[in-house]
C-alpha cells in the first residue's frame, strides 16, 4: 500500500470515531506525528502503527488490506439500516442483520463491534423478553469503552438511555429514572455534542417514566425542559412527543385547559410532520379529555 492511503485511513478512522489527533495521539506519539502521517508527510512505523490501530479497535492488517476490507461508508449503512430496522420494531430482521455482520472482521472490534452488542440486547428484549440476555449485551457493550477517553462517549450514553427506557418498560421507574439523570449528567460534561436530539430523547423518556410513576409535576417540569430545547435549537425532533407528555401530565393535575392547549400544540406538530398514527392516537386522547370538561 502506498503511504498516502495509510494516512487518508487513519484520519478516515479517526474522524468516524471522534477522535481529536491529541486523543488518538495520547501514549503513542505527539499530536504534530499524527498530523504528519495524516498528510502523508511521514510514512509510520510498523510499532507505531500497530498501537494506532489497536486503539482506532481495528487489526493492523486492516491498513494493507483496505481494499477488501469493507470500507467506513458500508459500516456506517449497514448501522443505519439496523437503526432503522429496530426503530421500526422489526426486530427479527435487525438479528438477522447483527448475527450476518457479526462475521465481518470490521464489526467485530471497537465501536462497530459496541454498537452491535447494543442493538443485538434492544433485539433480545423486544423480540424474546430475554432482559437477562439484554442487559448482558448492554453491559458487555459499554465495556468496550473507547480507549482515547477518559469519559462516556454519545454513543455509550445512548447505551446507558437504551438501558433506562427498557427498564422503565419493566415498571422500574425509579431505576430509570437514575439512570436518565446519570446520562444527561454524562453528556453535560461532553465538551462538543453532534446535536441536542440525545438530550432531546433522554428528557422525553424520563418525562414519560416520571409519568408513569405518577410524578406528574417533575414530568411536567421534564418535558417542559424538553420543549424549550426543542424551540431553542428550531427542531421538530420530539417535539410533539413532548408537548403529548406534559399534556398527559397537566391532565392528572386536573389542569385540563392547560393540556388540552399541549394536546392541540402536538397535533398540529404531527400534521406538519404527517406521522397520521401518533396524529390519530393524540386526536382520540383529546376528545376523550375535552369530553370531561
Amino acid at each position: 500500500m502506498e503511504p498516502f492511503r495509510i494516512g487518508h485511513t487513519i484520519k478516515d478512522l479517526r474522524r468516524f470515531y471522534k477522535i481529536s489527533q491529541q486523543e488518538l495521539a495520547e501514549g503513542i506519539c505527539t499530536q504534530a506525528m499524527i498530523s504528519r502521517i495524516e498528510n502523508d508527510d511521514l510514512y509510520p512505523s510498523a510499532p507505531l502503527l500497530y498501537q494506532i490501530a489497536e486503539k482506532l479497535g481495528v487489526d493492523i492488517n486492516y491498513f494493507f488490506n483496505v481494499s477488501e476490507t469493507p470500507r467506513l461508508d458500508y459500516a456506517q449503512e449497514v448501522c443505519l439500516q439496523i437503526r432503522r430496522l429496530v426503530r421500526h420494531t422489526k426486530y427479527k430482521e435487525a438479528m438477522e442483520m447483527i448475527h450476518l455482520e457479526k462475521r465481518n472482521p470490521l464489526f467485530q472490534k471497537g465501536q462497530f463491534q459496541q454498537f452491535l452488542l447494543w442493538q443485538e440486547g434492544i433485539c433480545y428484549f423486544y423480540k424474546t423478553k430475554d432482559k437477562e440476555r439484554c442487559f448482558s449485551l448492554l453491559e458487555e457493550a459499554l465495556c468496550l469503552k473507547n480507549t482515547a477517553k477518559d469519559h462516556l462517549a454519545e454513543n455509550e450514553i445512548e447505551i446507558l438511555t437504551s438501558k433506562a427506557i427498557i427498564l422503565c418498560d419493566l415498571n422500574l421507574y425509579i431505576e430509570a429514572i437514575d439512570i436518565f439523570n446519570e446520562s444527561l449528567t454524562l453528556l453535560k460534561a461532553i465538551p462538543h455534542t453532534q446535536s441536542s436530539k440525545l438530550e432531546v430523547r433522554i428528557l422525553y423518556n424520563m418525562s414519560r417514566a416520571y409519568h408513569l410513576n405518577k410524578q406528574y409535576i417533575r414530568s411536567i417540569e421534564t418535558a417542559t425542559k424538553g420543549i424549550f430545547l426543542c424551540l431553542k435549537e428550531e427542531s421538530m425532533y420530539l417535539l410533539g412527543e413532548l408537548y403529548y407528555q406534559k399534556g398527559e401530565s397537566l391532565y392528572h393535575k386536573k389542569e385540563v385547559e392547560l393540556a388540552l392547549k399541549c394536546l392541540d400544540q402536538s397535533l398540529w406538530i404531527f400534521k406538519q410532520i404527517k406521522n397520521e398514527a401518533f396524529y390519530h392516537y393524540v386526536k382520540k386522547e383529546r376528545d376523550e379529555m375535552s369530553n370531561v370538561m
